[in-house]
Protein backbone atom coordinates (compact mmCIF):
# COMPACT_ATOMS: atom_id res chain seq x y z
CA UNK A 1 0.00 0.00 0.00
CA UNK A 2 1.23 3.43 -0.84
CA UNK A 3 2.45 5.84 1.55
CA UNK A 4 -0.37 8.48 2.56
CA UNK A 5 1.36 11.78 2.77
CA UNK A 6 -1.15 14.62 4.66
CA UNK A 7 -1.32 17.74 3.17
CA UNK A 8 -0.30 20.35 6.18
CA UNK A 9 -3.18 22.92 7.75
CA UNK A 10 -3.55 26.61 6.71
CA UNK A 11 -5.25 28.93 8.73
CA UNK A 12 -7.64 30.31 5.87
CA UNK A 13 -8.49 26.85 4.80
CA UNK A 14 -10.17 23.95 6.92
CA UNK A 15 -11.89 20.48 5.51
CA UNK A 16 -14.68 20.17 8.28
CA UNK A 17 -16.14 16.57 7.20
CA UNK A 18 -16.32 14.64 4.31
CA UNK A 19 -18.54 11.75 3.25
CA UNK A 20 -21.86 10.68 0.90
CA UNK A 21 -19.87 11.96 -1.98
CA UNK A 22 -19.32 15.22 -0.64
CA UNK A 23 -16.76 17.67 1.42
CA UNK A 24 -17.77 20.14 3.59
CA UNK A 25 -14.85 23.19 3.63
CA UNK A 26 -14.08 26.23 5.40
CA UNK A 27 -12.38 29.19 3.17
CA UNK A 28 -11.50 31.68 5.67
CA UNK A 29 -15.20 32.28 7.28
CA UNK A 30 -17.57 31.21 3.96
CA UNK A 31 -18.41 27.18 4.14
CA UNK A 32 -19.08 25.26 0.95
CA UNK A 33 -20.24 22.32 0.60
CA UNK A 34 -19.19 21.05 -2.73
CA UNK A 35 -18.35 16.76 -4.47
CA UNK A 36 -15.51 14.72 -4.22
CA UNK A 37 -15.82 11.32 -5.78
CA UNK A 38 -13.28 9.70 -3.23
CA UNK A 39 -15.82 10.98 -0.52
CA UNK A 40 -17.27 7.37 -0.59
CA UNK A 41 -17.87 6.67 3.00
CA UNK A 42 -19.98 7.89 5.64
CA UNK A 43 -19.12 11.54 7.04
CA UNK A 44 -19.15 11.78 10.74
CA UNK A 45 -21.31 14.59 10.76
CA UNK A 46 -25.34 14.63 9.43
CA UNK A 47 -25.71 16.11 6.19
CA UNK A 48 -28.41 18.55 8.13
CA UNK A 49 -25.98 19.23 10.15
CA UNK A 50 -23.87 20.15 7.24
CA UNK A 51 -26.45 22.25 5.46
CA UNK A 52 -26.77 24.27 9.21
CA UNK A 53 -23.36 25.88 9.02
CA UNK A 54 -23.06 25.72 4.57
CA UNK A 55 -22.99 29.52 2.62
CA UNK A 56 -22.65 27.61 -0.84
CA UNK A 57 -23.82 24.13 -2.32
CA UNK A 58 -22.65 23.10 -5.69
CA UNK A 59 -25.15 21.50 -7.83
CA UNK A 60 -23.54 19.30 -10.06
CA UNK A 61 -26.25 19.35 -13.73
CA UNK A 62 -24.03 17.88 -16.73
CA UNK A 63 -20.69 16.10 -16.17
CA UNK A 64 -18.29 18.82 -14.58
CA UNK A 65 -20.68 21.35 -14.92
CA UNK A 66 -23.35 22.55 -12.49
CA UNK A 67 -24.25 25.93 -10.54
CA UNK A 68 -23.66 27.04 -6.41
CA UNK A 69 -26.38 27.41 -4.54
CA UNK A 70 -26.08 30.82 -2.52
CA UNK A 71 -27.70 29.36 0.70
CA UNK A 72 -26.34 32.96 3.03
CA UNK A 73 -26.81 35.88 -0.12
CA UNK A 74 -23.22 36.16 -0.07
CA UNK A 75 -21.26 37.43 -2.78
CA UNK A 76 -19.67 34.45 -4.62
CA UNK A 77 -15.95 35.71 -5.01
CA UNK A 78 -13.92 36.76 -1.81
CA UNK A 79 -9.71 36.51 -1.00
CA UNK A 80 -8.70 33.77 1.67
CA UNK A 81 -5.00 34.28 2.52
CA UNK A 82 -1.92 32.31 2.72
CA UNK A 83 0.03 32.96 5.71
CA UNK A 84 1.15 36.87 3.78
CA UNK A 85 -0.48 36.19 0.35
CA UNK A 86 -3.56 36.71 -0.87
CA UNK A 87 -5.84 34.56 -3.54
CA UNK A 88 -9.01 34.94 -4.65
CA UNK A 89 -12.12 32.49 -4.71
CA UNK A 90 -14.45 32.52 -7.20
CA UNK A 91 -17.74 30.16 -7.42
CA UNK A 92 -18.22 29.55 -11.41
CA UNK A 93 -20.11 26.73 -13.11
CA UNK A 94 -17.93 24.05 -11.78
CA UNK A 95 -17.30 22.80 -8.23
CA UNK A 96 -13.69 24.19 -8.41
CA UNK A 97 -12.67 27.40 -6.47
CA UNK A 98 -9.76 28.64 -8.44
CA UNK A 99 -8.02 27.27 -5.09
CA UNK A 100 -6.42 23.48 -4.66
CA UNK A 101 -6.10 23.57 -1.18
CA UNK A 102 -4.07 20.13 -0.61
CA UNK A 103 -1.76 21.44 -2.53
CA UNK A 104 -0.32 23.24 0.56
CA UNK A 105 1.77 20.32 0.32
CA UNK A 106 3.61 21.39 -3.24
CA UNK A 107 3.84 25.34 -1.44
CA UNK A 108 5.75 24.56 1.42
CA UNK A 109 8.10 22.64 -0.89
CA UNK A 110 7.89 25.86 -3.33
CA UNK A 111 8.44 27.81 -0.06
CA UNK A 112 11.41 25.49 0.97
CA UNK A 113 13.29 25.35 -3.25
CA UNK A 114 12.66 28.85 -4.37
CA UNK A 115 14.96 32.04 -4.07
CA UNK A 116 16.17 34.55 -6.42
CA UNK A 117 18.16 32.30 -8.12
CA UNK A 118 15.12 29.94 -9.05
CA UNK A 119 13.95 29.67 -12.62
CA UNK A 120 10.17 28.41 -11.63
CA UNK A 121 8.13 26.85 -14.68
CA UNK A 122 4.47 26.11 -13.82
CA UNK A 123 2.39 23.70 -16.13
CA UNK A 124 -1.01 23.16 -15.70
CA UNK A 125 -1.03 26.49 -13.98
CA UNK A 126 -4.30 27.48 -13.12
CA UNK A 127 -5.37 30.64 -11.05
CA UNK A 128 -1.46 31.04 -10.29
CA UNK A 129 -1.68 30.34 -6.59
CA UNK A 130 2.22 28.56 -6.89
CA UNK A 131 3.50 30.93 -9.15
CA UNK A 132 2.71 33.70 -6.88
CA UNK A 133 4.26 31.79 -4.11
CA UNK A 134 7.17 31.67 -6.42
CA UNK A 135 7.52 34.71 -7.05
CA UNK A 136 7.10 36.16 -3.49
CA UNK A 137 10.57 34.57 -2.84
CA UNK A 138 12.13 36.28 -5.98
CA UNK A 139 11.60 33.54 -7.96
CA UNK A 140 11.42 34.20 -11.92
CA UNK A 141 7.99 32.48 -13.04
CA UNK A 142 6.96 30.98 -16.05
CA UNK A 143 3.18 30.97 -15.88
CA UNK A 144 1.72 28.18 -18.18
CA UNK A 145 -2.26 27.38 -19.16
CA UNK A 146 -4.09 26.55 -22.00
CA UNK A 147 -6.77 28.41 -20.68
CA UNK A 148 -7.33 32.47 -20.73
CA UNK A 149 -9.82 32.44 -17.98
CA UNK A 150 -7.63 30.50 -15.65
CA UNK A 151 -4.63 33.08 -17.06
CA UNK A 152 -6.50 36.29 -16.17
CA UNK A 153 -6.97 34.80 -12.59
CA UNK A 154 -3.62 34.27 -12.36
CA UNK A 155 -3.03 37.74 -13.61
CA UNK A 156 -5.39 39.15 -11.10
CA UNK A 157 -3.83 36.97 -7.98
CA UNK A 158 -0.49 38.40 -9.14
CA UNK A 159 -1.75 42.06 -8.92
CA UNK A 160 -3.60 41.71 -5.78
CA UNK A 161 -0.42 40.86 -3.71
CA UNK A 162 1.74 43.27 -5.43
CA UNK A 163 4.03 41.62 -7.84
CA UNK A 164 4.85 41.33 -11.58
CA UNK A 165 2.92 38.58 -13.22
CA UNK A 166 6.15 37.24 -14.53
CA UNK A 167 5.69 35.67 -17.93
CA UNK A 168 2.23 34.32 -18.47
CA UNK A 169 1.50 32.05 -21.35
CA UNK A 170 -1.33 30.57 -22.95
CA UNK A 171 -0.08 27.09 -24.22
CA UNK A 172 -0.45 23.70 -24.35
CA UNK A 173 1.76 22.42 -21.91
CA UNK A 174 3.57 19.91 -23.85
CA UNK A 175 3.81 21.87 -27.01
CA UNK A 176 5.20 24.39 -24.78
CA UNK A 177 7.70 22.12 -23.05
CA UNK A 178 8.86 20.63 -26.91
CA UNK A 179 9.32 24.43 -27.73
CA UNK A 180 11.96 25.11 -25.07
CA UNK A 181 13.68 22.22 -24.95
CA UNK A 182 14.43 23.18 -28.78
CA UNK A 183 15.33 27.02 -27.09
CA UNK A 184 17.40 24.77 -25.19
CA UNK A 185 15.91 26.70 -21.66
CA UNK A 186 16.43 25.29 -18.52
CA UNK A 187 14.69 25.59 -15.36
CA UNK A 188 15.91 24.81 -11.69
CA UNK A 189 12.29 23.67 -10.41
CA UNK A 190 9.62 22.51 -12.59
CA UNK A 191 5.86 22.12 -11.46
CA UNK A 192 3.01 20.19 -13.00
CA UNK A 193 -0.26 19.99 -11.59
CA UNK A 194 -2.33 18.30 -14.59
CA UNK A 195 -6.32 17.46 -14.67
CA UNK A 196 -6.96 14.04 -15.24
CA UNK A 197 -7.99 14.47 -18.75
CA UNK A 198 -8.15 18.17 -20.41
CA UNK A 199 -8.58 20.69 -23.23
CA UNK A 200 -5.94 22.45 -25.03
CA UNK A 201 -5.53 25.38 -26.58
CA UNK A 202 -7.03 23.99 -30.12
CA UNK A 203 -9.84 22.00 -28.38
CA UNK A 204 -7.62 18.47 -28.63
CA UNK A 205 -8.44 16.28 -25.93
CA UNK A 206 -5.83 14.47 -24.02
CA UNK A 207 -6.03 11.90 -20.93
CA UNK A 208 -3.00 12.38 -18.49
CA UNK A 209 -2.27 8.30 -18.63
CA UNK A 210 -1.59 8.76 -22.12
CA UNK A 211 0.98 11.75 -21.72
CA UNK A 212 2.74 10.90 -18.41
CA UNK A 213 5.63 9.27 -20.28
CA UNK A 214 5.99 12.54 -22.40
CA UNK A 215 5.52 14.79 -19.56
CA UNK A 216 8.02 13.19 -17.64
CA UNK A 217 10.68 13.03 -20.41
CA UNK A 218 10.24 16.75 -21.55
CA UNK A 219 10.39 17.96 -17.75
CA UNK A 220 13.81 15.62 -17.51
CA UNK A 221 15.28 17.40 -20.86
CA UNK A 222 14.42 21.26 -19.08
CA UNK A 223 15.84 20.13 -15.73
CA UNK A 224 19.01 21.80 -14.62
CA UNK A 225 21.14 19.14 -12.93
CA UNK A 226 20.45 19.90 -9.97
CA UNK A 227 16.71 21.24 -10.42
CA UNK A 228 13.72 19.46 -8.87
CA UNK A 229 10.43 18.28 -10.07
CA UNK A 230 6.96 18.87 -8.56
CA UNK A 231 4.09 16.18 -9.66
CA UNK A 232 0.40 15.70 -8.62
CA UNK A 233 -2.28 13.89 -10.39
CA UNK A 234 -6.12 12.93 -9.77
CA UNK A 235 -6.56 10.38 -11.70
CA UNK A 236 -7.02 6.71 -10.44
CA UNK A 237 -5.21 5.15 -13.21
CA UNK A 238 -2.44 6.24 -12.10
CA UNK A 239 -0.48 4.96 -9.18
CA UNK A 240 1.84 5.72 -6.77
CA UNK A 241 3.89 3.17 -7.72
CA UNK A 242 3.15 3.88 -11.53
CA UNK A 243 5.07 7.43 -10.57
CA UNK A 244 7.65 5.80 -8.60
CA UNK A 245 8.56 3.22 -11.12
CA UNK A 246 8.25 5.98 -14.45
CA UNK A 247 10.16 8.29 -12.39
CA UNK A 248 13.44 6.37 -11.14
CA UNK A 249 13.61 5.18 -15.14
CA UNK A 250 14.13 8.82 -16.20
CA UNK A 251 15.64 10.16 -13.47
CA UNK A 252 17.82 7.31 -12.64
CA UNK A 253 20.34 9.94 -10.48
CA UNK A 254 17.52 11.65 -8.50
CA UNK A 255 16.38 11.32 -5.48
CA UNK A 256 12.30 9.86 -5.65
CA UNK A 257 9.48 10.43 -3.33
CA UNK A 258 5.87 9.36 -4.13
CA UNK A 259 2.69 9.03 -2.25
CA UNK A 260 -0.60 9.71 -2.11
CA UNK A 261 -1.87 12.73 -1.18
CA UNK A 262 -4.61 13.27 1.38
CA UNK A 263 -5.97 15.44 4.10
CA UNK A 264 -7.40 14.62 7.29
CA UNK A 265 -10.88 16.55 7.97
CA UNK A 266 -11.41 17.62 11.87
CA UNK A 267 -14.02 15.47 11.84
CA UNK A 268 -11.56 12.88 11.55
CA UNK A 269 -12.13 11.88 7.66
CA UNK A 270 -9.53 11.40 5.65
CA UNK A 271 -10.28 12.23 1.92
CA UNK A 272 -7.74 11.26 -1.02
CA UNK A 273 -6.94 13.16 -3.49
CA UNK A 274 -4.68 11.57 -5.53
CA UNK A 275 -0.69 11.38 -6.06
CA UNK A 276 2.16 12.96 -5.62
CA UNK A 277 5.51 12.84 -7.29
CA UNK A 278 8.65 15.16 -5.86
CA UNK A 279 12.03 14.67 -7.81
CA UNK A 280 14.99 15.95 -6.00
Amino acid sequence: MSQRIFAPSWENYELIDAGGGEKLERWGSVVTIRPDINAYFKSEKTKSEWQKIAHFQFKEEKGAYGHWKNLANLPEEWNIHYYNLSFKIGLKNTKHTGVFPEQSMNWEKIKRLASSETKFLNLFAYSGVSSVIAGSLGAEVIHVDSSKTALNWARENFHNNGFSTGKLVHEDALLFMEREIKRKHCYSLIQMDPPAWGIGTKGKKWQLENQLDSLLQHAASLLTEDGSLILSTYTPKITADNLKEIAAFIFPSKTIKTGVLCTKSTSGKVLEHGCLLHVL
